[in-house]
């Protein structure tokens, strides 16, 4: 018999941060006497509880950003991060045997800054420029001035097993951004935009190392002029996308696995705004490539360090800015992960519709010590956006130390750097003006997890994450009778 079991783990993380332009804009068009740079203090208190049972888990994890700024106190807020997760695979099962998985998440943010690529998160391992995998239009490069923001996100995910080699998996996700008031004299223009997003996946595990599948996956999103901007309209409209993919994924070793997907993405034709007239559908090629080694040995897992994500907070969508189990890796265990992705998003500032952008990132976590880990990451997004006629190029950068005190204090340090620069004049000035901008993050941690002594050990807890994307991926899914072996 399985007991069902209860966690609640009460945390807290106080940051101290060093921000060179805290409004994510050029400097030149900042109203005058505004002041670009600041240090300000975030107090963090989070609640993480998960519950295990025979039949569902699930977790959950809700806090709040208090923030206080010194040289622009009229920005202090207070932010909020929700992220919950259902998985009902177990209690279907009994019902449905060739079920292999079923799952509920869902997300919730408050913020008065962009997310993802043009932000950081703040305590341990929460985020950063360099965050690899893209999953939304805030993850694919673009940069806009600092904007309140609401973010949802609601999902249903499940996989069925067709026969003993082939799988079917997919999900229908809905989401929305909407935009509040801006900082520093700016009035850009913001478009509302909520989304369905429809995946299905087939794969064949063509032997214990390799799979193959496709991927289909029909989007459609809503935008209209955000009320909190440009005079409170900018119009409105909406477009839809067909996405095709061939998949193929392998596992060259315990260590190493590779996922290649590419195929087309077909807008179809859009509303113009001029009465009577369509913009014709366009076919965009798409690639999705993910490369990822993590270390393995017997010597580790005999310590202890599974790398298995075999966790009461498995499938919990990470936020930037909530602080997240597994920061501490054992010594002489790392993960490092190459991703590029080149797809169509809907751009939310500037100019609504399709957003094409190519992203490519990088990242590596590892254990120096039994208390020290070092994690670092690169990002590189090109995009374009037809409405007006722009391109952008963005870079961000992010590295870090996590410190193990006792065993429920962690100490870090991370500096992150981004870059931003377009052709078009996307963010303010007069249509294509180029403007470019850096800026750069210092961050000072100290996160304490109550009532539980391996909170921040990876393998313990391991790390919040793995949670479904609406990117299309391959999902090879493994069969119990191939072995793999060295």
């Amino acid at each position: 018999m399985v007991l069902a079991e209860t966690r609640i783990i009460p945390a807290l993380s106080v940051t101290g941060t060093y921000d060179s332009n805290v409004f994510y804009t050029p400097k030149s068009l900042l109203s005058p006497g505004t002041k670009p740079e600041d240090y300000y203090a975030m107090i963090t208190p989070q609640i993480i509880a998960s519950h295990t049972g025979s039949s569902i888990t699930g977790s959950l994890s809700v806090g709040a950003l208090v923030t206080k700024y010194v040289n622009n106190p009229s920005l202090d807020y207070t932010g909020i991060n929700a992220s919950g997760m259902v998985d009902l695979r177990n209690y279907v099962y009994k019902f449905v045997p060739r079920i292999e998985s079923l799952s509920v998440m869902g997300t919730y943010q408050y913020t008065p800054s962009m997310s993802a690529f043009g932000a950081s998160g703040v305590g341990s391992m929460s985020g950063g420029f360099g965050t690899v995998g893209v999953v939304g239009p805030l993850d694919a490069g673009l940069v806009a001035s600092r904007v309140s923001m609401q973010n949802i996100m609601a999902m249903i995910t499940g996989g069925y097993r067709l026969t003993p080699v082939t799988s079917m998996s997919g999900n229908f996700s809905y989401t929305q951004l909407k935009f509040g008031n801006q900082s520093g004299g700016l009035n850009n223009q913001f478009f509302d935009t909520s989304g369905q997003t429809g995946v299905v996946t087939l794969t064949t595990r063509l032997s214990a190392r390799d799979s193959v599948g496709t991927t289909t996956t029909l989007s459609h999103f809503e935008q209209s002029g955000s009320s909190s901007t440009t005079g409170g309209g900018g119009g409105s409209g909406s477009f839809t996308t067909i996405n095709g993919m061939l998949n193929w994924g392998r596992q060259w070793s315990r260590e190493f696995n590779t996922s290649l997907s590419g195929g087309g993405l077909l807008t179809l034709p859009i509303e113009s705004q001029i009465p009577g007239e369509k913009i014709k559908s366009q076919l965009t090629p798409t690639a999705l490539a993910l490369l990822s080694y993590t270390s393995y040995s017997e010597t580790l897992k005999a310590a202890g360090a599974s790398l298995s994500s075999l966790s009461p907070f498995e499938g919990l969508p990470p936020l930037a800015g909530s602080l997240q189990p597994g920061a501490i890796f054992a010594p002489g265990r790392y993960n490092a992960t190459l991703s590029y992705n080149l797809s169509v998003f809907p751009s939310y500032a500037f100019g609504a519709g399709p957003m094409k952008a190519h992203v490519i990132g990088a990242n590596a976590t590892a254990g120096l010590t039994s208390n020290l880990t070092a994690n670092g990451g690169l990002n590189y997004s090109h995009g374009s956006i037809n409405t007006p006629a722009s391109t952008f190029d963005t870079v961000g950068l992010t590295g870090g130390l996590n410190y193990l005190f006792g065993s429920s204090f962690v100490g870090s340090i991370t500096y992150s750097w981004l870059y931003f620069a377009n052709s078009g004049g996307i963010q303010g000035g007069t249509v294509g003006e180029d403007i470019a901008f850096s800026k750069k993050m210092i961050m000072v941690s100290l996160s304490y997890a109550f009532n539980s002594r391996q909170f921040f050990r990876a393998g313990s807890f391991s790390s919040i994450g793995g949670g479904a994307s609406n990117s299309p991926t391959p999902s090879p899914n493994p069969i119990p009778d191939m072995k793999l072996t060295n």
